[in-house]
């Protein structure tokens, strides 16, 4: 058991009150548990890695994965339902991009976490 952590309990000392004033709004529920629902495809996940550093056309995605433009267009379309990507037009063109560092962040961490697990 770590020392950081309180040790609430039914029988002993319960620290409810506290823990409750932690936990994030429903609204904020909602909005974490999207990000999830994105994550939890390969291939989106596989789009997001991709778009770390780079905003990349859905026919450049198309070649990258090796998939049919259809199942490509609809993964983006997801990520884009969750507010995961945006996307900007130029000309007949959608140039799609992570929308914030956070998405990066969360997605460097769950890289290096994995990695790491591997090692051990």
């Amino acid at each position: 058991m770590s020392k950081q952590l309180i040790r609430s309990c039914c029988e002993d000392v319960s620290f409810i009150p506290d823990i409750q004033k932690t936990l994030p709004n429903e609204d904020e529920l909602v909005d974490i548990t999207c990000i999830y629902k994105a994550l939890s495809d390969p291939i989106r996940v596989k789009i997001l890695f991709a778009l770390i550093k780079y905003e990349i056309c859905v026919g450049e995605m198309v070649n990258l994965l090796n998939l049919p433009q259809s199942h490509v267009s609809h993964q983006l379309r997801v990520l884009k339902k969750y507010n995961i990507v945006t996307f900007t037009k130029e000309k007949k063109m959608s140039f799609y991009r992570i929308k914030n560092a956070h998405i990066k962040k969360l997605l460097q961490i769950a890289l290096e976490n994995v990695q790491c697990q591997k090692k051990k």
